[in-house]
């Protein structure tokens, strides 16, 4: 099990590190927070050209990097770690579930514009699970929460015909479509609901259960990456501030009571980190075990994300709590992330089907 970082993911992490760092600070979250906007529309053109994140797993006949799943868990970790709002994890998600799919059509109409940032498209659901049916090509029915579905070209949706999983492309200007934008928690993260009357979508060939099925786990794989940076600055930032803050004549972090809620949270970290190398791996190089690697990724990510966002606020103290301080923003990320693709209990199912081979 290789987990260690090759030179062409070093180098990648170390520039995208470097482009958050300059870019994209925590500053430009509270201005679109104030603004209202899903995301810098100028700082994802400069993502997309410049460090080619929009293609990283697409393949250069499309005019992406086909620099593979590891390499995408790396950019997540590092934008993750700097609560960078873009459209990428919805942008990825629809790019697996096109590969997966095999449809060479519906790649090559989609995949160029989804490796440039030019298109932006979102799968709608990670089953089909009668929320949408088709009647032909004609779909009826509501799915929520859709990541940039308000921002999004083109929707995949999942639906039911004749009994069948099917996907669907569906322009963001067709007849019946409304998406609505949803409030979220999460100030990093665009929701919507959308709605279908008798919405002419284009039916996608191939295998699309098996589609699902593989978007699910790069979900449970690109989510976990993400919050495994998130982690780190979590513990950076309350390292940090336990170094500098006073009390009875000594820095907190000297009191065992901060000393152990760090090394736990350090100890979460490097275990999920591992599962998070682990699961991206298999997603590039042993496919048969992705699945079961991907939900112990989430499994082992997601709660103990949301223990160190909660423990970062407390151990800051009184201005761990404030809205000027950046604790809030890493504890409302890890609450909406808990769920996001599935309650805890719901990543626990998938975990025990994957590992029974379900």
């Amino acid at each position: 099990m290789a987990l260690i970082l090759n030179d062409d993911e070093r180098a990648l992490q170390e520039s995208v590190r470097r482009f958050v760092a300059d870019r994209s600070p925590l500053t430009k979250l509270r201005e679109l927070m104030d603004s209202g906007a899903a995301y810098d529309a100028d700082l994802w053109k400069q993502m997309s050209a410049q460090l080619g994140l929009a293609g990283l797993i697409i393949p250069a006949a499309h005019d992406g990097a086909e620099a593979g799943y590891s390499a995408l868990s790396v950019a997540l970790t590092e934008l993750g770690a700097g609560l960078v709002a873009s459209p990428l994890l919805a942008g990825a998600l629809a790019a697996g579930t096109l590969l997966r799919l095999g449809d060479e059509s519906a790649q090559a109409d989609l995949l160029p514009g989804l490796a440039s940032g030019e298109l932006i498209v979102s799968l709608a659901a990670l089953a089909a699970d009668g929320a949408v049916t088709a009647s032909g090509d004609a779909l009826t029915g509501e799915l929520a929460p859709v990541l940039n579905g308000a921002q999004a070209g083109v929707l995949l949706v999942p639906a039911v015909r004749d009994g069948q999983p099917v996907i669907f492309a569906v322009n963001a200007d067709a007849a019946g479509l409304s998406v609505t934008a949803l409030p979220s928690t999460d100030p990093s993260r665009a929701l919507a609901a959308v709605r279908l009357e008798h919405t002419p979508g284009r039916a996608l060939a191939g295998d699309a259960a098996g589609a699902l099925a593989f978007a699910a786990s790069l979900a449970d794989l690109a989510l976990a990456s993400e919050q495994v940076g998130a982690m780190a600055a979590c513990l950076e930032m309350t390292t940090e501030y336990a170094q500098i803050r006073i009390a009875f004549g000594r820095p907190i972090g000297a009191f065992q009571g901060v000393k152990h809620k760090l090394a736990d949270i350090a100890t979460a970290r490097e275990l999920a980190h591992a599962l998070v190398r682990d699961a991206a791996r298999a997603a590039d190089e042993r496919p048969a075990d992705f699945p079961a690697a991907a939900a112990a990724a989430r499994v082992m990510t997601s709660a103990p994300y949301f223990e160190a966002a909660s423990a970062t606020i407390r151990l800051h103290g009184g201005i761990g709590f404030t809205w000027e301080h950046d604790a809030h923003l890493y504890y409302k990320n890890a609450m909406a992330g808990e769920v996001l693709f599935g309650t805890p209990d719901e990543q626990l199912d998938r975990l025990a089907a994957a590992l029974a081979g379900g």
